[in-house]
This record gives C-alpha cells, structure tokens and sequence, in this order.
C-alpha cells in the first residue's frame, strides 16, 4: 500500500529530527571539547600563580608600588604595599609603571636573580646602582620573559626593580646557584626536550600520512593534523626559550612568538576546515592577520600588539561560524570526530578571545605554552583515531579484493559448468551433472574453521503422480519431492534458499524435476546465495534448450547479465532499472546514428554496469537513506569492482561492458569518480551515463520522492556540458516524450 501523504510528512519530518539531534550532539561535542581544554589550561596557570605554594628560592616578599607615571616610582617612596607568599604581586589596572623592592640577606655564595615576566622591560638596581636595564623606558616589551642577573656573595643589599607593563602583566623572582646543577638543568630544559620531541613526532606523523594514505581522501585531514602537531612543538619550543633564556630580549622575538602562536590558530583553522570542503580558501582570513603581526616590530608599541590581538580574535570568530555553517550545510557532516575536530577551533577562539581582553585589560594571557601543548595533544589523539579508521578501511578494502578474486574464480566455475550443460542432450545427464557439479562448486567456496565441508545432492524427475529418484549424492534421505514441488511450483522464480539447503525447480514441455541440495553447513552466505542465484537462472535457460547448441561466448554473456540481475534484485527487488537502462541506451545508439548491432551490443553490455555492487558490502547497498562520506566511498569501488570482473573475459561485449562498468560515473567535465573529462570517456559509457541518472531520478528511492519527467528534463538541460555529454543530451531531448513512454511501459509491466 502506497504511503499517505501524512505519513509521507511524518517520516520526512523524522528524518529531519534525527538529523538535528545528531548535528546538536556533535555540536556539544565541539563546545565540551573546548571548554575542557580551556579550563585546564587556565586552571594550570591559575594553579601556578595562586595554589601552587611558592618553592623554597622563591622570593615572594616583595614590597611594591604601581602608579601612571614613570617618575612616580623614581627616588623615595612614602609607603609601599606588602606581597607575601599568599598574597603575590600584583599590578593597579590603569597603573603600568611599578617598582619592586626586596631586601637580601646576605649571603656567603654567588647567586643569580631570575626574573619572570609577561614581556615587560625591567631595570634592576642594587643599593641603588644600575645592575641590569632590559629596556625599561625605552621598550614598552621585550621578546623573552625570562632574565638572570649575577649577583655576587655579600652583605646585606636592597634590590630594586623598576618595571613597565603597559599589556599584561606577571611577576616571579627566584634565586638560585651561579652554577645551576645538573638536576636543576633537566628541569629548567625539559621544555624544550618535550618541544623537540613533539616536532619529531609531527615529523614522524607527516612521514606516516604519506605512508598510510598517499591515495586515499584522508590525506587532507592528516596531513593537516601532522602540520599542526609541528607548529605546535615550534611554538612549545619559542616559548620555552623565551621563559629560560635571555637571548630573546628584542621586540622581533615576541613578533616571532606572536606568528607562531597565530600560525597554529592557522592550521587548527584550515585542519577543522579540512573535514569539508573549503579549507584552504576560508583560513586564508589568516594572511593579512600574520602580515600584520609580521610588521609589529616596526611600531614597537602596546596598541600595535593590541590590534593584532583583535583582528586574530576575530579571525577566530569568523573561522567559527565558517565552520559552523559548513557543517549545517555539507554532506561530510559526517565526518567522524568531527565534533571534537571542531572543538579545537572552538578552544582556540576562547584562548583568541580571552588574551585579547587580557591584553587590554592588563592581565596575564594564558600561557602560549600550555596552548600548543594542549592543541598538539588533541591532534595527536584525532590522528590516531583516523589512522585506526583508515587502517581498518584498508584491511576492509584488502577483504574486498580477496572476496573479488573468489568471485572470479566461482564465475569461472559456473561458466564451464553451465557450458558443459549445453553440450547435454539428455535429461538425466543434465540433471545429475548439474547437481554434481553446483555441489563440487558450493564446496569449494564453503570452509568451516577452514575445514572443507561436503554438500549433498539428489535428484528427483515427476513420472506421473509421484517423483522418482535419479541421483542421490547420498546420504539425503527421504527427500521430499512432491511437497517441494507443490511450493514450488507457485511461485513465480522456481528457487527457494534456507539457512543451509536449496531447492531447485526445473520444468519444460511437461517435464519437471526438483534437485535438492543440503548440508551447505556454512550457512547461507551472500556468496553462496549469488553462486546459486546465478547458476540457477542460466541452468533453467539450458534445461528449457536441451537440444540446442550455443557458444561458450553466448553463454558467457547470458551468465554475466543474470549475475547483474541477481545483484540488481537484491537490493532493489527489482529488474526494471537494468531493463531501462538497456532499453534507453538502445534507443539512443540508434538517434546517435550508430548500427543496429552496436546498438545491441551497447545495450547489452549497459546492463552490467553496476555488477560491481558484488563486491560492496550489504549494509551498505541495503541501507536506508543518503551514505556517509565512508560508505560513499565504499560504494564508489563498485565500478573498478566491475570492471575487473569483466575484464578477465573475452570478447566485444565484455570488452565494452567493463569499459561501462569502470565509467559510468565520470562527468562530461571531469568531476567524476576517476577525473576523466570529456571524449577520454568513452562512448559507450557517456550514454550510459545519461541513461541510468535518467531512470534513477524517475525512481522513487528510500531517501527522495521520484521526480517528474518535465524535472528531468530541465536538469538534463542545466547539466549538459557538465556531467553529461551534450550530444547524448540533445539526442535525449530531442526523443524524450517517446523515451519515457518506454520506460514506463517496462515500469508497469509486472512481469519484470
């Protein structure tokens, strides 16, 4: 019973539900993600500067005063506020120019002062001499945050640090040895092997992408994820020599921190990206913000640094609802992980976001550092993901081509077999011969924990009322004919298949007779159910022939379009597509001005184009709905599937029909599956083409309602030049009210 048009609505109305709840779980997915890792960065850097109690050479007594002007914290000052272990430094909003002081005791060994900042300038003085001068007054930030100033064994001294800090700000003093050892050593550089270390991985990982997936549309992905686990072990290892070494004092070094930061939002921008289609085109809005980190240099100034900021931060925002839109709008929204994909652009943004309010505001950024870090370790985690999905997919693909293979091999079997039948004149011989032989054949194709099984056959020929036994393979015992024939015989193919049986009806001229086959203890596998399928339908054809001859070529051709119907009724339920198809590609040989025989042979050959479908997988033929992007790609080998079975034999028509197989899929212009563009297509397959996309949108399929013949038309006329050649369009066109007359005169007939 055909739907109603409640039911219809009801079910799109579903389809659309399920639709919106799974993009709204991956979209948590993406915003879990994020807020995760932007909590744990800024609870480690919190953790750092407010939880974590101070270290024994920490100084955390210091005395300090913040005011506007420089020369305010020049001379005496009336009265300094009070830091204390619990209570650290911290710097007035509004207030940039501050002044540290510290009394040191004294001490019986060379020391050094490590001063940590937010790329402030400082200037230390000591009982009120200048010691050091990092650019203070002079600099509004340096390149590095880290610097060490040599202070001799001594009496008791007063250290004074003058500091600017127009952006953020940060403040940690430690003292330590002159001559660090070699355990203080590993701690202070285990940054930059942990920095190295992850660039050898990237590295590693790019040299694995190439490896793994050189032909295969992960690469993009991959190859994105590896470029960006190296930026983010470049930017680690920026950061850890700014935070340990002084080298890095000029304001081309926080330019350079500053890109390399930007280039990793880059790269996580075009990897999210990546999942779609538009990548590279829409992380180009990254460019113009690295030219202008690029130039910062040469302004030197906190409000040079502050729009780089915000154009990044809204760089960010706009590589976010880019990516939001792609994905509400594009098929690969099915790209798995995706959600946690995108949550590294959602991630990245917040960091965007919250060091552009910091650096306006004053306050400390999140660390760089941790930042790459945190996005080197999700990339490294996805990568891994895909390369198990890949490595699965070619262990799948592996599985498909030995399957292939065998099918060739049982194809080859069921030809000589069914040749040999022709050849029969008799009966008996035929029927025995042919339980015999589909036996051996089922065998041979059948394991058990790799143990060969046996299949038994018998043979029973109505003589009158009753049945009699001709061939017992043994032991089948007890064989009831009569009742298999019964059942049989009212039904429209005479076959049946069990779980581990068949049951064959033959009948020509009053003659009938049923071969029964039991034992087939593997089960009733889709190989199985094809082998007998097919070696049924062209056995019942050489029974109803006993006495006459055929070519082993004719035969071949009849075994292959069978193997294509059995295929096609199995996922469709239906023969008429291939029907069409042929019958379409006939006619329009014809009003192209080719000969009667290549019309035939066209024609002929059109209805294998699909026998592919063999070789991919059930789940994916019989699903119910538009594929994913995995599935699509599995259901794209079917035409090189085809082809390579149809190649292996001889002939003109397998000679054309494999050329169909393997192109019947390319557009006119070059987008198809293999990129052939134009008259590289061949003939043949360029009708096809029109064809088989001709009945397939008149076709009512699980996941579209059928279109109108006046839809057809118009998207044959918008499409030609593009997927279809326009010869064959116009060839079409100019006959379209008969060619669909004819289809659908084979669509209502019930026979088909």
């Amino acid at each position: 019973m055909p739907d109603t048009l409640q039911t219809k609505e009801a079910k799109q109305q579903s389809s659309k539900v399920q639709a919106h709840k799974k993009m709204t779980a991956r979209t948590r997915t993406a915003v879990a993600t994020a807020a995760v890792l932007f909590f744990i960065t800024f609870f480690i850097q919190f953790a750092q500067s407010n939880i974590i109690p101070a270290s024994g050479n920490e100084l955390t007594d210091w005395r300090f005063v913040c005011t506007k002007e420089a020369s305010a914290v020049e001379g005496e000052i009336a009265s300094f506020r009070q830091a204390t272990a619990s209570n650290r430094v911290s710097r007035e909003l509004g207030s940039p120019y501050m002044r540290l002081q510290y009394t040191l005791p004294e001490t019986e060994t060379d020391r050094r002062l490590v001063l940590l900042t937010a790329n402030n300038p400082i200037r230390v003085d000591v009982d009120g001499a200048v010691l050091f001068d990092g650019g203070y007054r002079e600099l509004e930030f340096t390149g590095g945050s880290y610097q060490s100033v040599f202070l001799p064994a001594g009496e008791e001294r007063i250290i004074d640090i003058y500091l600017y800090a127009p952006l953020a700000f940060s403040f940690n003093a430690y003292l330590e040895q002159a001559e660090i050892t070699a355990s203080e050593g590993f701690m202070r550089y285990i940054g930059f092997g942990v920095s190295l270390a992850v660039i050898i991985l990237g590295i590693g990982l790019l040299v694995l992408t190439v490896l793994l997936t050189a032909r295969s549309r992960h690469i993009r992905r991959l190859l994105m994820l590896s470029a960006t686990v190296i930026a983010g072990g470049a930017a680690a290892l920026l950061y850890a020599f700014s935070r340990t070494s002084g080298m890095l004092s000029s304001p081309c070094w926080f330019s350079a921190l500053l890109i390399s930061e930007l280039l990793l939002m880059m790269l996580v921008c075009a990897t999210v990206l990546s999942c779609y289609s538009a990548a590279f085109k829409n992380a180009a809005i990254w460019i113009p913000v690295v030219i202008l980190c690029a130039i910062i240099p040469i302004f030197q100034t906190a409000w040079a640094v502050r729009t780089v900021a915000a154009a990044a931060a809204a760089a960010q925002l706009y590589a976010a609802i880019k990516a939001d839109r792609a994905f509400l709008s594009a098929a690969s929204a099915d790209v798995p992980y995706v959600g946690s994909v995108r949550g590294l652009l959602y991630y990245s943004a917040l960091i965007g976001i919250y060091n552009t309010v910091a650096l306006f505001l004053g306050l400390k950024p999140l660390s760089g550092y941790l930042f790459a870090c945190s996005i080197v370790l999700v990339c490294i985690v996805i990568f891994v993901v895909y390369c198990r999905q890949i490595i699965y997919l070619d262990i799948k693909k592996y599985e498909r081509i030995r399957q292939l293979y065998t099918d060739s091999a049982w194809i080859e079997d069921i030809t000589s077999l069914i040749a040999k039948m022709f050849l029969q004149k008799e009966e008996i011989p035929f029927l025995t011969g042919v339980a015999g032989g589909l036996s051996d054949i089922i065998e041979k194709n059948s394991a058990i924990n790799d143990e060969d099984i046996e299949v038994h056959s018998c043979v029973g020929v109505l003589d009158g009322d009753n049945f009699a036994e001709v061939y017992n393979s043994g032991p089948v015992e007890g064989c009831e004919y009569m009742s298999i024939y019964s059942h049989l015989e009212k039904q429209a193919q005479k076959l049946l298949i069990g779980n581990t049986s068949a049951d064959m009806l033959f009948q020509m001229d009053g003659h009938s007779a049923v071969i029964h086959f039991e034992n087939i203890l593997c089960g009733m596998t889709s190989g199985i159910e094809n082998i007998i399928k097919t070696a049924y339908l062209n056995l019942f054809s050489a029974y109803q022939n006993l006495n006459m001859k055929k070519d082993v070529t004719d035969i071949q051709e009849e075994l292959f379009i069978n193997l294509a119907v059995v295929v096609e009724q199995k996922y469709k339920a239906t023969t008429s597509h291939l029907i069409t198809v042929s019958a379409l590609a006939h006619e329009l040989c014809l009003r192209l001005g080719m000969s009667e025989e290549r019309a035939r042979l066209i024609s002929l050959a059109a209805m294998t184009h699909d026998i592919g479908k063999l070789g991919v997988s059930e789940s994916v033929l019989e699903k119910q709905g538009p594929l994913n992007e995995d599935e699509f790609e599995l259901m794209k080998q079917h035409t090189e599937i085809g082809f390579h079975i149809l190649s292996l034999q001889k002939g003109a028509f397998f000679e054309t029909a494999a050329v169909i197989a393997r192109e019947h899929h390319e557009n006119f212009d070059g987008s198809g599956y293999m990129g052939l563009k134009g008259r590289k297509i061949s003939p043949a397959a360029r009708l096809v083409r029109v064809a088989d996309v001709v009945d397939a949108l008149l076709s009512k399929r699980s996941y579209k309602e059928a279109w109108s013949e006046q839809q057809v038309i118009e998207y044959l006329e918008n499409e030609k030049g593009r997927l279809f050649d326009p010869a064959v369009v116009e060839a079409f066109l100019g006959s379209a009210d008969a060619l669909f007359a004819l289809r659908r005169h084979i669509a209502e007939d019930k026979d088909i």
